[in-house]
């Protein structure tokens, strides 16, 4: 690598980033089915040339270390990309055999969860599980190769993170079992469930579709704006693609500052959406190669965390105060789903990485994630949680997003949201594009404390 090439380096990371968040955001949204992404690699092939992270790692210049990691897992994906490809490719394609038909892939798991039929949900669901088993082929392909290069390339797995999502895990456990039983007694359709609740059971049971009159998307809009308002988020700066084309994925997903909406309907939307919001602001910001890894997740986790705020949700939804512990709890649960299952899943990608494969693979997270949400799971689901990097950003921003609400709220009151002081300390933090320098946030810690919040049922 010369001199003129080394300087010019991260503006081709930035590039290459770009254009492939612009080529999966394209996929997530159903526009393109079969998304190019070797393409990208080849356009900006400095980017993910392992000679170049070599010679950034053994530069010795300040900062230099960050940037070879990130040119070395690009190198790793570069070699995943055409089985990454052949598995969105796949997913495009696939017609799922349902009680009512023959439904596309999205569309079948989009309806999964707010079908009140149990026994349809029960065909929908294993229609659903051997409708991937092809795009879990190129799949699990993907994360073996990448798993290969990794290692080859020099980067190491996180295991300190994978100890935080087991501590995670142990300091929510009675939370979860408590919280999951009392909303399960109270379904007529699960109270009695035999042999215990399987993955579109429990999809089911969190939708909490009996609150849809409550999560209208009028009011999601409405609290969107306001929460956008009173902290002087410039959502400007975000390109935003409320997906309703056929094939679009559901839920929320971030590829740099382009958020694609595919709506669940009800409740959620909400935490999901207004995280999506603060990680795709953070990246607006800053260019990827000089971006702070945490801070999109943990302004994520901050926004997110609204949801959890008594006073924001009772004024947003504009119900009485006895209602609120119960809506608490209702999102509080949704987002313990999302945290357990990072911190299981999280393990077994990392032992991905040292190169589980294979029916051991599917067999670890199927055991791994029926553990830790007390649901039934399917095994040809592991390739969706293949790589461990989005599981570990996913842990820590949390943590650090559950921090800095905790100090928003003892330094502006608790009511932080509407206080213009918090709203100029938020400004100076997305300025500087990272956290104030502190020890690192404990994800058990920040799980016990939303573990007590959602037993008390208010802040």
């Amino acid at each position: 690598m010369d001199g003129e090439e080394r300087e010019s380096l991260p503006r081709t990371v930035d590039a290459l980033a770009r254009d492939l968040a612009s080529e999966r955001a394209r996929h997530l949204a159903g526009v393109e089915p079969e998304p190019a992404l070797g393409r990208c690699y080849a356009a900006h092939a400095a980017a993910a040339r392992l000679e170049n992270a070599r010679a950034l790692r053994d530069g010795g210049d300040a900062g230099d270390g960050a940037l070879a990691a990130r040119v070395a897992a690009a190198w790793a994906e570069w070699r995943a990309a055409e089985h990454e490809e052949g598995g969105r490719a796949a997913e495009s394609a696939v017609v799922v055999l349902g009680p009512d038909g023959r439904v596309g892939l999205a569309e079948a798991e989009a309806a999964l969860p707010r079908e009140p039929d149990r026994e349809r949900r029960r065909l929908l669901a294993r229609a659903i599980a051997e409708a991937l088993e092809g795009p879990a082929r190129h799949r699990e392909a993907a994360a073996e190769v990448r798993a290969r290069a990794r290692t080859e390339a020099g980067l190491v797995p996180d295991w300190e993170a994978v100890v935080e999502g087991d501590q995670l895990l142990d300091a929510t456990d009675d939370a979860w079992r408590d919280l999951l039983g009392f909303f399960a007694g109270r379904d007529p359709g699960l109270a009695a469930a035999r042999g215990g609740l399987s993955r579109a059971d429990l999809l089911h049971l969190l939708a909490f579709i009996a609150l849809d009159g409550l999560f209208r998307p009028a009011a999601l809009t409405a609290a969107v704006r306001s929460a956008a308002g009173d902290l002087g988020l410039d959502l400007t700066r975000l390109r935003i693609d409320q997906a309703e084309r056929r094939g679009a994925r559901p839920g929320v997903h971030v590829e740099e500052e382009r958020v694609v909406f595919a709506a669940r309907g009800g409740l959620a939307d909400w935490a999901d959406l207004l995280d999506g919001l603060g990680r795709a602001l953070a990246a607006s910001l800053h260019p990827p190669h000089a971006r702070d890894a945490l801070f999109g997740p943990a302004l994520g986790s901050l926004l997110a965390g609204l949801c959890l705020e008594p006073r924001w949700l009772q004024r947003r939804l504009e119900v009485e105060r006895r209602q609120v512990p119960d809506l608490l709890r209702a999102l509080g649960l949704r987002r313990l789903l999302g945290l357990r299952a990072t911190g299981a899943a999280l393990r077994v990608a990392t032992e991905v990485e040292r190169g589980l494969s294979g029916a051991a693979w599917r067999e670890a997270h199927r055991e791994a994630l029926g553990a830790a949400l007390d649901a039934a799971w399917d095994g040809v689901r592991a390739s969706r949680d293949g790589a461990a990097a989005p599981l570990v950003a996913r842990l820590r921003g949390f943590a650090a997003g559950e921090r800095l609400r905790a100090a928003l709220r003892e330094r502006f009151d608790e009511d932080w949201w509407r206080n213009p002081r918090a709203r100029e300390h938020l400004a100076g933090l997305l300025a500087a594009g990272r956290l104030p320098d502190a020890e690192p946030a404990s994800a058990p810690a920040a799980g016990a404390a939303l573990a007590g919040l959602l037993e008390r049922g208010a802040g």
